[in-house]
């Protein structure tokens, strides 16, 4: 074939590719298109055979290349047009990979697409419905194809020819075993072999799983003995890996491991190397799928010693990940691994020392921390190690590593908790740097950096000068977007519970002033958030609520609009509520301030406020803000005896909410508050949150008595006739209920 007829074979297949694709929206169903697509499957048989004897090879399987994906495409796009083609796809799949002369033909690139071709069939979910023709079409197609014995002899065609180590890899492993043992991840499975094998060997499985389970375990079975082929072996514990759900009844693992796997790990021959990685790698696949609990011991110090420095890099490596497999299952004992945690993290950080390539040292960092995350506080008597290292691989400045050390010294910081002060020279440098929008790393780092700081929060016992000049950077963050809006408020929020008097003295207002903005046009999930960030100003300070103002103005003209969400309209109420429980001033400066811009009265805006307070009281669930709410509406009684009524019904259903044989539930609730308040294992954080709670008016006061307080200095304020009038203007249910708590005469 002339080179010039090729590349404009090339060129047109390319333009007809297109067009076919994205032209139509049902190719097969166009004559011309039909019979380019009938004409594809023979043609790209015949550049496949031409291409081995073709003076110029590369472009015959560029154009073979090309007309596999035109079918890729439309199976992928227009699976219903595809649906006529699968017949004839499984013959030209059959032939080329099942038939020994057609696979010599094979180049790689072809193989790979033709085994996404009958992955992408396998898998099709329009190919498993008989609702239209075309789904008939390809399931009489399967069925045909798919006998019993075309399955055996395919699980073993991908075992025996595809999925053994190639000399290429060999030879790859021999020269740089870091760059052979490198995971590529992701959707690799679409152009690499390996992958792909893997993946469709996978999908068979999952579809035809009686079928070809047999065939599996018969090669399993035949092939243990020492005189097997090493690398058809490891190709089969690898196929034995890729399914270990689907042979779960099938494979007895705790004896196998006992015995023939453990006796090959002993053996030192230098190919052998092969074995003990694909058995490392085995192991992290089965052990969260069938390994006893008392086999675990045994399991850990078998990674052990696959992870030490005798070893192969790309062992290790395959053993560190193993390790992480095994520690990633819902039935982990910290206690089993702790009698050689020490020897663990030594092995790991001499992996990580001897690692060359970034990529290996972030992957043996990943496992690292992965085990500290898993044993937590047990990691304390062995932190020393890490601690020492850490700051060595931050040092050799290379962006993903520094945010994998970032990410690493989370876990770390939470295990070690106040005790993390051994890291506090560097913990602030990273921070700092992570955080910096001025560098271009911190594309790479600012995720991690901010997860960290939090970290660092949460388990700090005092505030630090070096802490407190950091926050300024939290508030260019929420002033730049709001994609880190929750992380930012939540370091706030962790600000306030360290030291609130000093936080709020040094950035209390530029923090109102930013939330304000903030405001103006979030949404109410962000609202809710900002909300309960101003609340807990107003718990943590109370003598702070001065600087609130520009927020309350805010606050009281939603709630006058009166169309907030219930939760939202909980949150501004309870805003609201702690105003007038400890700073009525605020409050009445606000509304003097609505009052001006409106041109109304103080006394009407207040008017107003409290018609939608009270509407709300029967939308808002939460036993605790009900009883806020209601201990703030008290304080209004003697103030202001208009709406004695309302407010008297409103605070009898509180009273019937939170009052139980006992008494007030909310207050007994506090009790269980202080006795949760010193748990060992909860953090800083966790410990100042619980006794900020605790002197919470919601769980420190009596609503019956409050209520009674303030009945009784109405009474005195406004004299025994007009009291009697009040009472009288109350319904006589209302009156019953409120009898039941408080005394009216």
């Amino acid at each position: 074939m002339a080179a010039e007829a090729v590349t404009e074979g090339t060129l047109a297949l390319k333009i007809l590719r297109q067009i076919t694709v994205h032209g139509f929206k049902a190719p097969y169903e166009e004559a011309a298109v039909r019979s380019f697509l009938d004409s594809a499957i023979p043609r790209t048989r015949v550049l496949i055979e031409m291409r081995q004897n073709a003076s110029d090879q590369a472009a015959i399987q560029k154009l073979a290349s090309l007309m596999l994906k035109l079918l890729s495409d439309i199976l992928e796009h227009h699976p219903f047009s595809f649906g006529p083609l699968v017949a004839s796809t499984l013959q030209l799949i059959d032939n080329l990979i099942l038939n020994d002369s057609g696979c010599s033909l094979l180049f790689e690139r072809a193989a790979v697409q033709l085994l996404n071709l009958l992955k992408g069939i396998l898998l099709c979910s329009e190919f498993k419905s008989d609702a239209f023709p075309a789904g008939q079409q390809a399931q009489q197609a399967k069925s045909q194809f798919f006998t019993p014995q075309m399955l055996q002899a395919l699980c073993q065609r991908l075992v025996a020819r595809f999925l053994p180590l190639s000399q290429d890899e060999l030879k790859q492993w021999a020269e740089d075993a870091e760059a052979f043992a490198a995971d590529e991840g992701g959707e690799c499975w679409r152009y690499a072999l390996r992958p792909c094998v893997e993946s469709c060997f996978v999908a068979l499985f999952k579809e035809y799983n009686s079928h070809m389970v047999p065939p599996l375990i018969q090669m399993m079975q035949s092939n243990l003995s020492p005189t097997t082929p090493i690398l058809l072996k490891e190709a089969i514990y690898t196929a034995v890996g890729l399914v270990s759900y689907e042979l779960y009844d099938e494979v007895d693992f705790d004896s196998w491991f006992r015995g023939p796997l453990r006796e090959e790990l002993a053996c030192t021959q230098a190919d052998y190397r092969i074995i003990r990685r694909r058995i490392a790698w085995l192991l992290g696949q089965w052990s969260s799928v069938k390994l006893s609990p008392d086999l675990r011991p045994l399991l850990y110090s078998t990674q052990m010693t696959l992870l030490s420095g005798g070893e192969d890099m790309a062992v290790r490596l395959a053993a560190a990940q193993s390790l992480r497999n095994s520690l990633d299952d819902f039935d982990f004992s910290p206690e089993q691994i702790e009698p050689i945690l020490g020897d663990c993290f030594n092995l790991l950080l001499t992996l990580l020392r001897d690692a060359r390539e970034c990529d290996s040292k972030m992957r043996v960092l990943s496992v690292a921390s992965f085990v500290v995350e898993r044993v937590g506080q047990a990691v304390r008597p062995h932190a020393a190690a890490l601690v020492q290292c850490l700051p060595q691989l931050w040092a050799e400045n290379h962006p993903m590593l520094r945010a994998a050390v970032a990410g690493a010294l989370v876990p770390l910081v939470s295990a070690l908790g106040p005790d993390h002060n051994q890291l506090s020279n560097f913990l602030l440098p990273v921070v700092e740097t992570a955080t910096n929008i001025n560098e271009e790393a911190h594309v790479y780092l600012l995720e991690d950096g901010l997860d960290l700081w939090l970290c660092i929060m949460e388990n700090v016992a005092q505030m630090s000068p070096q802490l407190l000049m950091l926050w300024p950077r939290v508030a260019t963050l929420m002033e730049m977007t709001t994609e880190h809006m929750q992380i930012c408020l939540q370091l706030t929020k962790a600000y306030l519970l360290l030291a609130p008097t000093q936080f709020l003295e040094n950035h209390g207002r530029t923090l109102v002033h930013l939330l304000n903005d903030i405001m103006v046009d979030i949404k109410p999930e962000g609202q809710l958030q900002i909300l309960r960030l101003v609340e807990l100003i107003q718990r943590a300070e109370p003598a702070a609520m001065s600087i609130l103002q520009p927020l309350v103005c805010r606050v009281i003209c939603s709630v006058l609009q009166g169309d907030a969400l219930p939760l939202l309209m909980a949150l501004q109420l309870s805003v609201l509520a702690r105003l007038l429980l400890d700073a009525q001033n605020v409050i009445a400066e606000s509304i003097n301030s609505i009052a001006q811009i409106s041109g109304e009265t103080p006394d009407a805006v207040l008017q107003r406020v409290l018609e939608v307070w009270l509407y709300s009281m029967n939308i808002i669930t939460q036993p605790e803000r009900r009883k806020l709410l209601a201990l703030a509406l008290v304080t209004l009684l003697a103030a202001d005896d208009r709406r004695f009524c309302g407010i008297l019904l409103a605070v009898a259903e509180v009273l019937n909410d939170v009052h139980g044989p006992q008494g007030d539930t909310l207050l007994l609730g506090s009790i269980a508050l202080e006795e949760d308040s010193c748990e060992e294992d909860s953090t800083e954080f966790e410990r100042r949150r619980k006794r900020l709670s605790l002197t919470d008016p919601v769980y420190l006061r009596v609503l019956a008595t409050a209520l009674q307080e303030q009945l009784d200095r109405l009474k005195r304020q406004v004299g025994q006739q007009t009291w009697l009038q009040l009472v009288s203007s109350v319904d006589v249910e209302t009156l019953q209920q409120v009898r039941n708590f408080v005394t009216l005469d």
